[in-house]
């Protein structure tokens, strides 16, 4: 049944919805014992998201990461664990001879691959992970140097948008009918260009799927860390004022007020020391006060244990939704499987990461790079040379020895592969095989020059397997 009352209400108010006051859903109606909920109507992500919204968030995060400790403390850690020495790509194609000539050429290009020459190819995946956390975004542009050799451009988020020169792009972006990107507005120091898509990688982690750009991943708990900051430096200038004071003079008060000394008896007067005489006596220094007065150390109390447990609470907030607090910050109050577990939360959130930089990166740029030396005539042509898999760094652990043993009992009992051991390692496992039988070769080569036995200059903690017998017929 309809209320009247509401109805007269809603045509007052066209553009909201108070049919969740008769909700039967408790969490959906309104009380006077809690304050009404804040933002806007339900309506795709790209609207809630505005552009000046996001350049305000953008602007504070990047105050907060410039000026806050524990704010660049998140920020680091995520790119430290993340990209360590840098993702690496593996070529995959059935040739493998090719895929060792192509990993080379990548590794050789990747020394200065950026256009200014500045930065390489780890580097550029530091940026590039620092900028999702702190603008929510980065653009890489696939362009060309001086020399014409394949580059990358590193565009910041401030530099895609420019609703002042026309309304056909949504906060910098120009779609299609099928509401994918067609071309990004890059603003210029002097007006703009319209770069197609194919050309510009835009690195995010995407949170909404009617978003077309993103928040800061800090943009939660910026609030948090304005407060802090704030609370810290008003109790700084406390804490200063408190340790300013190192005594304090007491004086009863009755006898200042209430003793008229000019009607008292000299003979009842006390005479007191002569405070120069004592401190050649005693030495020190001596303080001489009258008989009501006394003289006492202060003793500041701030800042108080609670104060610092309320500063704790601001920041456990502030980590949440990036890394966990005991990873990021403090670690000292947990133990045991409470450590094994914020460390395995932390090495999914940093897993996370690193996909979204394989697939909207470290792919594409492999792709550009690749072709072109293709196409130039710099590698031969061959099948699926577009095929790789990414080696990450060595992943996080809070038990490496017990973990070591348990690869290898892994490795020898066939639950695990060479291959996934190394790549744990943040090893490439072509590579390592062949840089042990380099070795095995070097040690074969000097047994022989000095005539000694191999097994003196190098002995394998266990014998090699022995080869496949015959299946009798």
């Amino acid at each position: 049944m309809a209320n009247p009352i509401l109805n007269a209400i809603q045509s007052l108010f066209p553009g909201l919805d108070f049919r969740g006051w008769t909700s039967s859903y408790d969490n959906a109606q309104q009380s006077i014992r809690r304050g009404s909920i804040p933002g806007a109507p339900i309506r795709d992500a790209r609207r809630d998201l505005t552009p000046s919204t996001r350049k305000e968030l953008v602007r504070r995060a990047r105050y907060l990461a410039r000026n806050s400790g524990f704010v660049r403390e998140l920020v680091a850690n995520m790119a430290t664990y993340s990209i360590g020495d840098g993702i690496r790509a593996q070529a995959q194609s059935t040739d493998a001879d090719w895929n060792t000539r192509a990993e080379r050429y990548f590794r050789d290009w990747s020394s200065r691959c950026e256009v200014t020459g500045r930065f390489s190819w780890e580097e550029v995946q530091h940026l590039v992970c620092r900028a999702i956390d702190v603008d929510g975004e980065i653009f890489v542009l696939k362009t060309r140097d001086r020399y014409g050799l394949p580059s990358l451009q590193l565009v910041e988020t401030h530099r895609v948008g420019g609703e002042e020169y026309g309304t056909d792009a949504i906060d910098g972006i120009i779609m299609d009918r099928f509401g994918a990107p067609a071309a990004y507005r890059v603003v210029e120091d002097v007006g703009y260009r319209d770069v197609p898509a194919n050309s510009l990688c835009h690195i995010y982690e995407p949170e909404a799927a009617s978003a077309i750009r993103c928040a800061p991943v800090i943009q939660h708990s910026i609030n948090h860390v304005v407060d802090e900051m704030e609370l810290l430096a008003l109790e700084k200038h406390a804490v200063k004022d408190n340790c300013d004071i190192t005594r304090i003079l007491k004086a009863d008060t009755a006898l200042d007020e209430g003793t008229d000394f000019a009607f008292v008896d000299s003979s009842e007067q006390i005479s007191s020391s002569n405070p120069a005489s004592l401190q050649q006596i005693t030495g020190g220094k001596v303080v001489a006060l009258k008989p009501h007065e006394s003289l006492e150390s202060f003793q500041p109390s701030r800042p108080s244990p609670t104060f610092t447990g309320f500063l704790e609470h601001l920041r456990r907030d502030t980590a949440l939704g990036v890394l966990p607090y005991e990873f990021a910050a403090d670690p000292s109050k947990v133990g045991g499987a409470s450590t094994r577990l914020v460390i395995a939360k932390a090495d999914r959130r940093f897993q996370q990461r690193q996909n979204a930089i394989i697939n909207r990166l470290i792919k594409p740029v492999w792709f550009y790079v690749i072709g072109d030396a293709i196409q130039s005539g710099q590698l031969p042509a061959t099948a699926d040379w577009w095929r790789i898999s990414a080696v990450t760094p060595r992943r996080v652990t809070a038990d490496a020895g017990r973990e070591a043993q348990a690869n290898r009992e892994d490795v020898i009992v066939g639950l695990k592969t060479l291959s996934d051991h190394y790549e744990e390692l943040g090893a490439d496992f072509s590579e390592e095989l062949r840089r042990r039988a380099r070795d095995m070769r070097l040690v074969l080569d000097v047994a022989a020059e000095f005539g000694v036995p191999a097994g003196l200059l190098w002995q394998p903690a266990s014998p090699p397997p022995a080869p496949a017998l015959p299946i009798p017929g």
